[in-house]
């Protein structure tokens, strides 16, 4: 904006400047001639115009007496009247006048701009107006030329600077870049990586040098838990295993009462509930220790069979009827163990929180240019819409009472997740069609599924 206003005011100035001179040139000839009148004392034949300051032909002048009588008039006011009717003592006017009867630097529309002056003088009792005009039609186009430079110099200046400034930005705000980039890169899965030092011992030193502070501490934090987590379910599972063979020695002795019987059978239930939770935190424990997969070639149609098979007594007893729509072979890469429990999981969670008698369950699975999809609908109750986004967070139940009476642990979804994220995939449950619920993963497609 200053640029704009300096060039706008030099402009100005230089526009300005030129008419000054123009009104300056004008008003000396007319006061020339004003004189030359007065010593002719009206009468033209008198009028002496030798000696004068420039050639009056080169000027448009018409000189009136108080009554309107012409005293003089130039060669050019045949050609063009200025007698504009204004209170402007000086005035820009355009007239046409063709080249082909004089030549006044005309432009292609034989347009000609006119710098027009007028005095009047009363001397002596003597009223006299001379109204005097000079042709400025190059100084007007020299004035567009100089206006059109100033606004490409402007634009171009403006262009640099927005370019130089971009650059600079670019610059200046690149090490934040780098620092926003790293930390939205940096999660539980990579809290190894820290962000890069500059040479440079400034602010943004200094708030990389904290940053990178904070996750040593976060991971730290992160690497304690997990110990403690793993550690602990190590150290669980084996007080409870014990616990379970001394409570199943227990009921199968003779002398028990039905009273003592029936507790200890409850007894019992309630520690193979905590088997099942140590088993699944020390699972999910070691998955989120270890991120290494041992890939193979595997078929998801055939893992899907094996596990249905080893499920056919615990459906047959439940009275659920499976549809496997699988169909054909679904090839992938992966980690056959951790996809097995991953699907174990799921088959499971569906069994568990199927429809108490009469239920069904659903596999489908298909595959495009880029996933693997396997969908797993089960009948049951609806979820709730706000429950949905908490399914796969640790502990998290619909139904907490009907949960723990099926023995769920709250962690079977957590770690279906993890094994998910682990393969690059995706995995999703929502309220699926005809009063089902559906759980959908995708896998990514490999080199060998895309031969298959």
């Amino acid at each position: 904006m200053s640029t704009i206003a300096f060039s706008s005011i030099i402009f100005w100035e230089l526009t300005e400047e030129p008419f000054k001179l123009i009104d300056e040139e004008n008003l000396h000839m007319a006061e020339t001639l004003a004189q030359r009148i007065r010593d002719a004392r009206g009468l033209l034949d008198d009028l002496n115009l030798e000696d004068m300051p420039y050639d009056p032909d080169h000027y448009w002048i018409m000189a009136k007496d108080e009554k309107g009588r012409i005293l003089y008039r130039s060669k050019l006011t045949q050609f063009t009247d200025l007698s504009l009717s204004t209170k402007k003592s000086r005035y820009l006017i355009e007239k046409q006048i063709s080249r082909s009867e004089i030549w006044l630097q005309q432009d292609s529309n034989d347009d000609v701009m006119f710098r027009v002056m007028v005095i009047r003088e009363n001397r002596g009792g003597q009223f006299m107006e001379i109204r005097i005009g000079k042709p400025v039609e190059d100084l007007e186009e020299e004035l567009i030329e100089l206006g059109i430079h100033i606004g490409g110099s402007l634009f171009l200046c403006a262009a640099g600077i927005i370019i130089l400034s971009y650059v600079l930005a670019g610059r200046i705000l690149r090490p934040i870049s780098t620092i926003i980039n790293q930390s939205r890169e940096i999660s539980d899965n990579s809290l190894d990586k820290r962000i890069p030092i500059g040479k440079n011992r400034d602010e943004l030193y200094e708030l990389s040098v904290a940053l990178n502070t904070m996750f040593d501490r976060i991971q730290h934090s992160f690497n304690h838990q997990r110990e403690f987590i793993g550690n602990a379910s190590h150290e669980l599972k084996s007080p409870i295993t014990r616990l379970m063979l001394a409570q199943e020695d227990m009921l199968m002795s003779e002398n028990l009462s039905p009273s003592a019987e029936n507790s200890m059978i409850k007894q019992l239930e309630t520690s193979r509930r905590m088997s099942h939770l140590v088993k699944n935190l020390l699972d999910l424990s070691r998955m989120e220790q270890q991120d290494i997969l041992n890939n193979v070639e595997m078929d998801l149609s055939v893992l899907i069979g094996r596990i249905l098979d080893d499920y056919t007594d615990v459906l047959a007893e439940k009275g659920i009827r499976i549809r496997n729509q699988v169909g054909a072979s679904l090839p992938v890469t992966g980690d056959s163990e951790k996809l097995f429990r991953l699907f174990v999981n799921l088959i499971d969670n569906a069994i568990r929180y199927n429809l108490p008698s009469g239920g069904e369950i659903k596999i489908k699975g298909k595959k495009s240019k880029t996933d693997l999809c396997l969908e797993i609908l089960n009948s049951g109750s609806k979820i709730p819409e706000q429950d949905i986004p908490h399914l796969f967070e640790q502990f998290y139940r619909v139904e907490k009472s009907r949960s723990l009476a099926l023995g769920g642990s709250g962690l079977g979804l957590a770690i279906a997740r993890k094994i998910v994220i682990l393969h690059n995939g995706r995995i999703e449950i929502t309220n699926g069609p005809d009063q089902m619920i559906q759980t959908t993963v995708w896998l990514p497609r490999n080199r060998y599924a895309e031969q298959a």
